[in-house]
């Protein structure tokens, strides 16, 4: 007869082997998938609110030291939503960083006493019946979800009786980052478990390819991965915009005058060799556009035109990590690096428009959200983007949010063009007829401008929160 370790390994080799026959299942038939994906189905709101509640005792927890600006903007809604219907409790690590206690206080996203994450399962098994804890909400199952974490949380689940059995749902930031979803049939087969991606796509993205691998493994032909019934895996998208009201409002101004890039400095993630060659490509033909002198012998950089009525361009970067600026341009871009959260918003806050500046190739597009999007909208900066790019992030799809290039006009052109209103530089640059479909989009481009009032974006984010609260509803009540 077997010892209860050798029986534990066992079925750990049977759960490893099924999720890598699942993995190769998936990745095999990924290339000839068609590119749209599945689109994610979720029940009617009307549904939501003829269904009785499920869930009354909601713990947000999370033992990695990131992505609060994430899942405390979900303990935001649950706590609207639930204000007469239940209670929202958080497991984190404290304090969290770059003073961001400042903005939970603030904004009071959150009024309770955010308790160690060790304490979770305790806190869960302390009541393991009416009034215990009912949903757990992990805020980075990357890494929330994996090692004797996942085994304690499991453990709690079998542990409790029948009627009583909680669920847990997945804050989810990368399809690629496997390790943990060996985890995810040990849920599935429970009907204890949906994701939570931060971004709904209308295309590849970390939901829809989520959905996709959870329909190909229902059809496997191995029994255990078939019968965790992986097709049943809700997902739905909580998208993290807070309402920021102490934003010191930027001055009304005629002239694009500050862009921002936001994020870390690796240009693997965003192209800031080509931003930077651009500019300086442009600068070099006229420096007057830009607000800059053209450089004389004895200058490295290019220097301020004083005589301009209007102010010169700069670049911000907000972000993290090292960068390299080019010497020529050390006046025009402006590096921020290793900000707070206050100092963050009141900087970003006074950008005329945001950059996403994503490499080619970049996961950002298909497997990975990006958090820039949310935060801009969060300022009330908007964002340039291509099709391609609304397409990646389609709740941000919308003209109160975004400036949308032709893919044929670079982003250095683009700010050129809206600096200037006139997009003849562009065409006669390209050669692209002025009746062409990319031509009128650039005109298009820059009648529309890049000005948004304080209504229109205040309007759009209406928009994101409603949408958040009926997400939470479905959740709460198990639909």
């Amino acid at each position: 007869m077997h010892s209860r370790p050798v029986v534990a390994i066992l079925a750990a080799c049977v759960v490893v082997l099924s999720y890598l026959f699942w993995r190769w299942q998936y990745l095999s038939l990924e290339g000839a998938l068609p590119a749209a994906r599945c689109s994610l189905e979720v029940a009617d709101h009307s549904t939501a609110l003829s269904t009785p509640q499920r869930r009354f005792r909601v713990a947000v927890a999370s033992y990695f030291g990131f992505h609060f600006d994430v899942y405390m903007a979900l303990v935001w809604t649950l706590e609207r939503v639930m204000a007469q219907s239940g209670a929202v409790e958080v497991y984190a690590e404290q304090p969290f960083g770059f003073d961001f206690q400042n903005i939970v206080d603030d904004l009071r996203l959150y009024r309770g006493a955010v308790k160690p994450p060790d304490r979770l399962v305790s806190d869960i098994r302390a009541n393991m019946g009416t009034g215990g804890i009912d949903l757990v909400v992990l805020g980075t199952c990357e890494v929330d979800l994996r090692g004797q974490q996942h085994q304690d949380l499991l453990d709690a689940w079998d542990a409790r009786s029948t009627g009583f059995k909680f669920k847990i749902v997945c804050i989810v930031h990368n399809i690629e980052d496997y390790d943990w979803q060996v985890n995810i049939p040990e849920w599935s087969r429970r009907n204890a478990i949906r994701i939570l991606p931060i971004s709904e796509h209308a295309g590849p993205s970390v939901a829809s390819a989520f959905k996709q691998m959870f329909l190909v493994s229902a059809d496997s032909a191995n029994d255990t991965l078939r019968l965790s019934r992986p097709e049943d895996i809700l997902i739905d998208v909580h998208v993290p915009v807070l309402d920021i009201p102490s934003l010191k409002k930027r001055q009304p101004r005629h002239f694009l005058s500050d862009a921002v890039i936001q994020g870390s400095f690796f240009s693997d993630r965003r192209d800031y060799v080509k931003i930077f060659a651009e500019l300086n490509e442009s600068l070099s033909i006229n420096p007057k556009v830009w607000g800059y002198l053209s450089r004389q012998t004895q200058d490295v950089a290019y220097r301020v035109d004083e005589s301009l009525p209007d102010p010169p361009f700069r670049l911000f970067l907000i972000g993290s990590g090292y960068i390299e600026i080019p010497p020529e341009l050390e006046n025009l871009v402006v590096v921020r690096d290793g900000l707070s959260y206050p100092e963050f918003y009141a900087l970003m806050s006074q950008m005329d428009i945001c950059i996403p500046a994503f490499s080619v190739g970049n996961d950002y597009y298909d497997v990975q959200a990006s958090s820039t999007f949310a935060m801009a909208v969060e300022c009330d900066v908007p964002i340039l983007v291509t099709e391609r790019i609304k397409k990646a992030y389609a709740y941000a799809d919308d003209p109160r949010a975004v400036v949308t290039r032709p893919a044929a006009m670079r982003e250095v052109e683009a700010l050129r063009a809206l600096r200037t209103g006139d997009v003849t530089h562009f065409l006669q640059q390209t050669r692209i007829s002025p009746e062409s479909s990319t031509a009128q989009g650039a005109k298009r481009m820059v009648q529309q401008g890049w000005v948004r009032s304080a209504q229109e974006s205040r309007s759009f984010k209406e928009g994101v929160w409603a949408a958040n609260e009926r997400v939470v509803e479905r959740i709460l009540h198990d639909l």
